[in-house]
């Protein structure tokens, strides 16, 4: 089986701004490092056998948490 891999960047092109949320631009280290880890959380959970909403859950926790971390820095 073949692991989930982030879009390549050539494929990354339009800024989207999300209605009534936030967005930034990452450099592309950083943007690749979010998504590696957001898609690697997402396939353990999917591998667990747990439901979207968890996923999601998980994902979102963890985005939080790496803030928490940063802010306390």
């Amino acid at each position: 089986m073949t692991a989930l891999q982030a879009p390549h960047r050539s494929r990354v092109g339009k800024r989207v701004q999300p209605k009534g949320l936030e967005s930034t631009r990452l450099p592309d280290d950083i943007r690749i490092m979010v998504e590696q880890e957001a898609l690697d959380i997402f396939t353990s959970m999917s591998n667990a056998g747990q439901p979207l909403s968890k996923t999601l859950v998980a994902i979102f926790l963890s985005g939080m948490n790496a803030a928490q971390t940063v802010r306390q820095t």
